[in-house]
């Protein structure tokens, strides 16, 4: 049976109907589906958590390749999918609950190699990401997002689309497109496209200070149409013109925005100053 066959039978046996409101689209495209195991690349010695299981396409591939799988969905009918149909799988629980309130370290008895799998909700991505980013137990995540975040996650300096999270996930992680996906891999279909990404965490991290780090990055965003000397002096309170003769013994040019400086920059000047 095809996936979309599968997916649709499984909706009419157990009376369940997409919801919009959170954002519901369920993959039926076989070749994506792949592409998320190899890219995954797991062993028995893993433990998955899965963010949005739904109807347990993914999940149920997660349960064979993987020692230990964590699957997290919100809603209730789709969780009572989940438990009938994959009943068969001992390495695999099903949490039925908010991923954003998941708590991580509860349900993990000591620090493990923990790798993220799964479709992240537009309205989530940015705190999710940031949030898993910083932890030293998340070995890496393959996460299904719209095009338009991945772009931003992506983006070069000198990119419009570059922000606060572009700079600190790219402080704490390497991230890799795997795929462009369009619309019509899902049922039903979404109006945009989305991106197979693969986030790694870096094992070494440059900052001296991290929270200093932090408050330049979100200082300089905060203001991203001023110059970088204006930026940072009124952020950090400090006097522009020392602002600015700090940042020129860096070799960084004051009149320069804050989405033209790569990560090691932001570093440099978060310790200068």
């Amino acid at each position: 049976m095809k996936l979309k066959e599968k997916t649709e039978y499984l909706w009419e046996k157990y009376n369940f109907t997409p919801k919009k409101e959170l954002g519901q689209n369920f993959l039926i495209d076989p070749r994506i589906v792949d592409r998320i195991i190899e890219s995954s690349k797991l062993t028995k010695a893993d433990t998955v958590v899965e963010v949005g299981a739904g109807t347990g396409v993914l999940t149920e591939r997660l349960a064979k390749s993987a020692g230990k799988v964590i699957g997290v969905e919100i809603d209730k009918k789709l969780c009572q999918i989940l438990r009938e149909e994959l009943a068969k799988y001992d390495n695999l629980k099903i949490i039925c609950e908010d991923i954003e309130r998941f708590c991580f370290e509860k349900r993990f008895d000591q620090p493990q190699s923990v790798k993220i799998v799964g479709n992240l909700p537009y309205q989530i991505t940015s705190s999710f990401l940031l949030n898993l980013a910083r932890k030293e137990w998340i070995k890496f995540m393959v996460v299904m997002v719209q095009r338009e975040a991945a772009g931003r996650l992506l983006a070069r300096p000198g990119d419009k689309r570059r922000g606060r999270l572009t700079v600190l996930m790219n402080y704490y992680t390497t991230i890799n497109r795997v795929i462009d996906v369009p619309p019509q891999a899902f049922i039903p279909a979404p109006k945009v496209g989305s991106s197979l990404i693969r986030i790694d965490r870096k094992k070494n991290h440059l900052a001296k200070n991290e929270d200093r780090f932090i408050t330049v990055v979100k200082g300089a965003f905060r203001s991203r149409r001023k110059m970088l000397v204006n930026a940072i002096s009124k952020e950090l309170g400090k006097d522009k013109t020392l602002v600015k003769e700090r940042l020129n013994r860096m070799g960084i040019n004051g009149e320069r925005r804050a989405e033209d400086l790569t990560v090691e920059e932001f570093v440099r000047v978060s310790e200068v100053l």
